[in-house]
């Protein structure tokens, strides 16, 4: 969709235009709180496994309530307790979050 290009454009600019991209997702169709939940546990896990061996920062970018059907309470709760689980590791690589959230749902 149109907000794909938006997310993957920011990537690009906040890596400065090299190819440091791992893993872009999108996740929709109304998912519950559980789902969402194990989908980020899944990011995290990847993400945290390796410090960058350039000694950057991860940044981890969500977005979400975009769209009419969104439900930002399940969805964000979901990311949050994944968040709980991996605190001390997502501090251990050096992860910054970027969170962009709207829509009707918000």
């Amino acid at each position: 969709g149109g907000a794909s290009v938006v997310y993957a454009d920011t990537i690009a600019d906040m890596a400065g235009g090299v190819e440091d991209l791992a893993n872009y997702g999108e996740y929709s169709g109304g998912p519950t709180t559980d789902e969402t939940r194990f989908y980020t546990e899944t990011v995290l896990d990847l993400m945290t496994r390796e410090k960058d061996p350039k000694g950057r920062d991860k940044i981890l970018i969500i977005g979400g309530a975009i769209a009419n059907f969104t439900d930002v309470a399940k969805t964000f709760t979901g990311i949050i307790q994944a968040f709980e689980k991996y605190a001390d590791k997502m501090k251990d690589v050096g992860t910054r979050i970027y969170v962009r959230r709207g829509g009707p749902n918000y």
